[in-house]
């Protein structure tokens, strides 16, 4: 009996230490979650998939062997739901690749949601929501030492970016931990209540400096909705008091913010002038998406799919999300999957904690925090794609999960069922596994100066990511600059082949037929070039480079009237929504710049001069404003669009030495 007992306390005792070892690995992904997978690195961003889902494999084979049971809540019933549907989407997809890397996300969204879900007991919920908010902290010193570093030097309207890849995003990371450590200052955890609560202010310090006007907008929404749970549970007249003068010093907080923070204050001073730019091409953005997900209502254009068929229905510039991460939702996965989405987040907000008549109070506080955070996440999301990086999504993963670990189990999954769950789990370890390989060759391929060892490099990749249409793409651009540079005819029929199986896997990307046409009038294929460039208009209206090259093509041939009739077609996008609402205000479109100094070869001497300085000054813009910020992103594009620029300033000084000589038109 005495051995039994012994036994009993030893498994007791590995048991609370398994756990304990748990929630420092949970901190411990929390801390390089955002470094890793917050730019949408490939590369890094992958490997945290690979690993989110081997862990997600690796449980449930556990479960499996030992035959338990799943238990799972509404909410956990209804993301899985639309994780199935995410995975359904494939099969409609216009690009697989992108559908099933954005599957497999959500996929570990699940699967971190129902893993913290687990691990947050009734006694360790405290200790994962602590592990969680440690790692935000160190994250939220890091971006306000970024700024004390750039006001040191004067830049005090500098936004922070932390690790992620803008500040919008930053912001809304930062509002996840600003709620979960309001949470914990409210449970007044013993001895250490002044801890919290100095958190927060960090957060919220972090998340002012960001300078996102969305953030700071959800927080007020969060803290609303965070006052009114706690008023409507708590029958403490001393906490409804404490929560008054909370609520006064928020909106106290918020209108200092804006009246002194530097950066905040200039984003909304400039609100209706210089950033109107930014907040008029949001709503033209949000209405193509909206028309896109029209057009197929059931299950959309395939789950990751936006920024290969958002193009066709804009009328504005280029973007990767949609600025809504819910439209954007109905459009890859049309609007029975928006209505999954929602039903997950509307129960999870909704529930009632479990065993409410015996809850205790103590531990409610922490629950408030996190459904604060979901609700000002959500709302945010309105405005920003905040899940757009793999870190913010797995972020809201842990909050989540937090939550449902307060909700009643409803539904349990019996162990020969949960097999049929271990297959979307390894076809998404299959392709995640490609994409990270793809990713290192393809970084090895950029570390080459050699074009046969970047090639060898590339064909690796598409050999190890078969479905990715880039690397056919970037192998084919790599063939025909060495076709050119050695006049190898072999070659460029080998890049047209190329392009023509990343059509195939990638139908709808402009740029795939553009580089197909400029292969094709290479060859001397100048009706296929043709084609494909107007394909590439069909696909990408406002695609400036094709409606330039298209005008070209056909000033080569001898047909004047319909390249100035292109020539003007391109040159009045400036003029419209297109050239007056862009996501940044220091960007100028080279190729707008190109066609007017092309139409200024057939116009009247007057309208010549004046489309030959529009061209120059905004060739000057790129070249001052935006060629830096290029530079630090892509330094190989950078340096091939300087070359490309300033050729363009010699035409136009070329140009106009004509005119002064007194032609008013030539050819």
């Amino acid at each position: 009996m005495a051995q039994r007992q012994k036994q009993k306390i030893g498994q007791v005792q590995w048991s609370k230490v398994q756990t304990w070892l748990l929630i420092i690995g949970l901190a411990i992904f929390s801390i390089a979650l955002p470094y890793l997978a917050g730019t949408n690195d490939f590369l890094s961003s992958s490997f945290v998939l690979v690993v989110v889902l081997a862990t997600g494999i690796g449980t449930l084979a556990w479960k499996i062997g030992r035959r338990q049971t799943l238990s799972l809540t509404i909410p956990e019933i209804a993301l899985l739901a639309f994780t199935a549907w995410q995975w359904l989407t494939v099969f409609v997809s216009v690009y697989r690749w992108a559908s099933l890397l954005e599957a497999s996300k959500w996929t570990t969204f699940a699967i971190v949601a129902i893993l913290v879900r687990h691990l947050s007991g009734e006694e360790k919920r405290f200790w994962v929501a602590i592990a969680f908010l440690g790692a935000a902290t160190l994250i939220a010193m890091d971006g306000l030492k970024e700024y004390a570093l750039n006001a040191a030097m004067g830049n005090f309207g500098w936004r922070i970016f932390g690790p992620f890849l803008q500040p919008n995003l930053f912001g809304n990371f930062l509002l996840l931990a600003f709620f979960v450590s309001l949470g914990i200052s409210f449970q007044r955890p013993r001895g250490w209540t002044l801890l919290p609560t100095l958190v927060s202010f960090l957060s919220f310090a972090a998340m002012v400096l960001t300078g996102s006007k969305g953030a700071l907008l959800a927080w007020l929404a969060g803290a609303i909705a965070y006052g009114i749970m706690a008023i409507a549970r708590s029958t403490s007249e001393q906490t409804h008091k404490r929560l008054w003068l909370i609520f006064v010093f928020g909106l106290t907080a918020l209108f200092a913010v804006i009246a002194l923070v530097p950066p905040i204050r200039l984003r909304f001073e400039t609100l209706l002038s210089a950033q109107a730019h930014s907040w008029m091409f949001r709503i033209f953005v949000w209405k193509a998406t909206l028309a896109g997900a029209l057009t197929k209502p059931i299950a959309g254009f395939g789950a990751g799919t936006f920024e290969w068929v958002y193009p066709q229905f804009t009328n504005v510039g280029f973007t990767r999300h949609a600025h809504n991460g819910f439209l954007q939702v109905a459009i890859e996965s049309g609007f029975i999957g928006l209505t999954i989405l929602l039903a997950f987040f509307v129960t999870l907000i909704f529930s009632r904690p479990a065993d409410l008549p015996t809850y205790r109070f103590a531990h409610l506080p922490v629950r408030w925090g996190c459904i604060a955070a979901v609700i000002a996440f959500c709302l945010h999301n309105f405005v920003e794609t905040a899940w757009m990086t793999l870190a913010n999504l797995l972020a809201l993963a842990i909050v989540c999960g937090i939550v449902l670990s307060t909700i009643q189990t409803r539904w349990q999954i019996q162990w020969r069922w949960q097999i049929a769950l271990l297959l979307p789990i390894l076809v998404g370890l299959w392709h995640t596994v490609s994409v990270t390989r793809g990713a290192y060759f393809v970084k090895q391929a950029q570390s080459e100066m050699l074009p046969s060892a970047r090639l060898y490099w590339l064909e690796l990749a598409s050999g190890a990511d078969p479905l990715n249409a880039r690397h056919r793409i970037d192998r084919a651009i790599l063939l025909e600059a060495w076709a050119k540079a050695t006049g190898d005819e072999f070659r460029l029929k080998q890049s047209l082949k190329l392009c023509d199986e990343a059509i195939q896997l990638q139908p709808t990307r402009s740029g795939n037929y553009k580089v197909k046409a400029r292969i094709l009038r290479e060859l001397g294929k100048t009706r296929e070039a043709e084609q494909a460039l107007r394909t590439a208009l069909k696909f990408n209206r406002t695609d400036t480079e094709a409606l330039l090259k298209l005008g070209e093509l056909m000033e080569e041939q001898g047909r004047i009237n319909e390249a100035v009739r292109i020539y003007r077609r391109l040159t009045e996008l400036d003029r419209n929504a297109y050239g007056r609402y862009k996501p940044i205000d220091q960007w100028q479109d080279i190729f707008i710049a190109a066609g007017k100094i092309r139409l200024a070869r057939h116009s009247k001497l007057r309208e010549a001069k004046k489309l030959l300085a529009e061209a120059e000054a905004m060739l000057r813009s790129f070249l001052d404003a935006y060629l830096p910020i290029l530079k630090a992103s892509e330094p190989e594009v950078a340096k091939s669009q300087e070359e490309y620029v300033k050729e363009l300033l010699d035409e136009v000084s070329e140009t106009r030495s004509k005119i002064l000589d007194g032609e008013a038109k030539w050819q």
